[in-house]
């Protein structure tokens, strides 16, 4: 028997700022309930985010009506919108997925290189150049109110960056990048991994070093466990492509490899959640939906997602998420159904931030929190 319930508090748009009109969940809701999710739209349009636990402040990015997307950062209660990359000649296209340095001093960011395009135009290049793909993206870090910018890589023609994620003591950057020009479907990645200190002029990467554990052809970080011994990532075998990502735990110290799932569907985002006790991802498993294999059926019927839950060896794989499931109270009813994104955990529980696409082109920034004891939800 499922116990979700779907609560989504109303939402204010007053001139450009968004503010949420709140609305709590009775006592009832959280303890009756095995699981029950909560969910509170922060900001409608949003995109890839992440939290500064200290502060309750969200980066998060957002596609303008020109097509291109921007860097913003909102509080948790959903006040204080602020466009943080649209006053700087050289942010002049796609500006995105940001991740707040655990100081607060500091966001990191891709943003595309406007004077590098591919070779043939084509329709999907605005996409492929988005701070999902990150073709033609570089590194770029700014102070937490945008009053000054460093640029941290420069990439190649046909080259980019993807995903940075800062170590929890802030010492170092992890991120992906595209490392053999070859535009041979998804093209050849890398893990990077850098030491981060803040010099004289400004913010430096050092040391930077190239992983590529099991030769995989493609690598996505999603980041560090709580205690910075090891990283997160979706990779995909030479060959495969995007519903063959799996999900992949690595020691830094060792280079010794996790594979947590087997199971030939899309999964992607994954995060240690309550201290560390958990990993949540983002999985197509148990959604049934055709498998697209190229990129521009993908951009026309993008994946349907859910969340799940597992131990942080990959044991006891659980769905925490049925957005997708018409027989479920949760079901959201959107032709396309629900697509899920980019997202980072709370300072505690079972709370995170995330980018939820509706269909296959909205996108909303949300906070979720599972009330309940979701641990032992079947």
């Amino acid at each position: 028997m499922n116990h979700h319930e779907y609560t989504i508090i109303s939402l204010i748009v007053l001139g450009g700022c968004m503010g949420m009109n709140p609305s709590s969940i009775s006592e009832e809701d959280m303890h009756t309930h095995a699981c029950t999710l909560h969910l509170e739209i922060l900001s409608d349009p949003g995109g890839r985010v992440s939290w500064l636990h200290e502060g309750n402040l969200i980066a998060f990015d957002n596609q303008g009506t020109d097509g291109y997307y921007d860097v913003y950062s909102i509080r948790t209660d959903g006040t204080g919108l602020v466009c943080l990359t649209d006053n700087h000649s050289q942010m002049r296209v796609h500006n995105g997925n940001p991740s707040w340095h655990p100081s607060g001093t500091y966001i990191v960011f891709q943003s595309q290189d406007a004077e590098l395009h591919l070779d043939t135009a084509t329709a999907i290049e605005k996409f492929v150049s988005s701070p999902g793909i990150g073709m033609h993206n570089n590194l770029w870090i700014m102070t937490s109110t945008g009053s000054q910018f460093w640029q941290l890589t420069q990439v190649e023609k046909n080259h980019g960056v993807l995903h940075p994620h800062f170590s929890p003591d802030g010492t170092m950057l992890l991120w992906t990048e595209i490392i053999n020009s070859q535009l041979d479907g998804m093209g050849h990645w890398a893990i990077k991994l850098a030491d981060f200190t803040v010099g004289e002029d400004g913010p430096l990467l050092n040391n930077i070093q190239t992983l590529r554990p099991q030769g995989l052809q493609l690598y996505e970080v999603h980041g560090f466990s709580p205690d910075g011994k090891t990283i997160l990532f979706s990779g995909i075998e030479k060959g495969g492509y995007y519903y063959d990502m799996e999900i992949y735990l690595m020691n830094l110290s060792t280079h010794s490899l996790t594979q947590l799932t087997v199971n030939d569907e899309w999964d992607e985002h994954a995060h240690f959640i309550a201290g560390g006790s958990h990993i949540v991802w983002v999985s197509s498993e148990g959604v049934p939906q055709p498998k697209r294999k190229t990129l521009e059926d993908i951009i026309q019927d993008p994946p349907k997602l859910e969340y799940w839950i597992m131990n942080p060896d990959g044991t006891d794989k659980r769905r925490l998420s049925f957005f997708n499931d018409p027989s479920n109270p949760a079901y959201m009813d959107i032709t396309g159904g629900v697509g899920l994104g980019d997202f980072d955990p709370g300072p505690q529980g079972f709370t995170l931030v995330a980018k939820i696409r509706e269909g296959s082109e909205k996108e909303v920034t949300v906070l979720i929190t599972w009330y309940g004891d979701c641990t032992k939800f079947r």
